[in-house]
């Protein structure tokens, strides 16, 4: 079953590579997941153009977090092909996948407490760079401006996050909601391309709900976003269409508007629980 969007108000992809004028960011077809003889995925296709915001709903159990991780690089699918940013994500290790572009956050927010915020960005820097003791002494300066390009970076990102006037702060001591802001802005020291946020604003309040809606609006300026979340409100006040997944097939993919108004839809909610 085909669950494309597009700009289009028919949501049909004129092509496999595209969504009207803009080329695809996420182009899966026949996508299958099986645990033993349990099918969590039966033929899903999903097509997501460039610059999309765009989100994967569906009661629990639906199999929309797999779905999910299998778009992403995470999972492997049984059947069916994923390209993601050109890339045959199914094919590459989520390592690699991560450093072709592709960005991505979990529900359990994972950042160095002891650490203060601004070493939270600077630490994965620090670590990829490996550079030995006498490399640093051979190559020193070469090595100094790198630091110093990349202690730029992020300061870019920490005011971009909202981060900078907390910035000498241990991230132990943040509240939830800022905490998954730092993970965002830890995240996108990777320069991503395409960013998958898992339940984003679960267990949040009202004000930081708000405040992590206008940061993935900043963020996804120039990249395409792609959440799993639980919150109504909130995919339909960020995504322009969202596809809806009911045991392991897709129903739907539209604005949030109709999505929300579908009769398959409104059964699978109302005959469900939330997570």
């Amino acid at each position: 079953m085909t669950a494309d969007m597009s700009c289009a108000d028919d949501m049909s992809c004129a092509d496999d590579m595209s969504c009207g004028d803009r080329p695809l960011a996420v182009r899966a077809r026949g996508i299958e997941k099986r645990y033993g003889g349990v099918a969590a995925l039966k033929g899903v296709d999903v097509s997501i153009p460039e610059g999309a915001i765009y989100g994967i709903i569906g009661p629990n159990g639906a199999g929309k977090s797999t779905l999910f991780d299998i778009l992403c690089g995470i999972t492997r699918p049984s059947g069916g092909t994923v390209d993601v940013l050109g890339m045959d994500v199914a094919a590459m290790s989520h390592h690699e996948v991560a450093r072709r572009g592709v960005g991505r956050t979990f529900q359990r927010t994972a950042v160095f407490g002891e650490a203060t915020v601004r070493e939270n960005l600077l630490y994965g820097r620090y670590s990829a760079m490996g550079h030995s003791v006498i490399e640093r002494i051979l190559h020193g300066r070469r090595w100094r401006d790198e630091m110093a390009a990349f202690e730029d970076k992020a300061a870019g990102v920490l005011a971009l996050c909202g981060l900078d006037r907390i910035a000498d702060q241990p991230a132990a001591s943040l509240a939830y909601g800022i905490q998954r802001r730092l993970a965002v802005a830890i995240m996108l020291m990777t320069d991503p391309r395409i960013i998958f946020l898992d339940e984003p604003v679960a267990g949040m309040n009202d004000a930081e709900t708000a405040e992590f809606v206008a940061l993935v609006r900043k963020v996804a300026v120039g990249r395409t976003i792609v959440l799993v979340e639980h919150d109504m409100a909130a995919i339909g006040e960020l995504c322009e269409a969202a596809l809806v997944v009911v045991d392991g097939r897709p129903v739907v993919a539209d604005t949030p508007a109709a999505v929300f108004r579908h009769p398959e839809v409104i059964s699978a909610y109302l005959g469900a629980e939330d997570d």
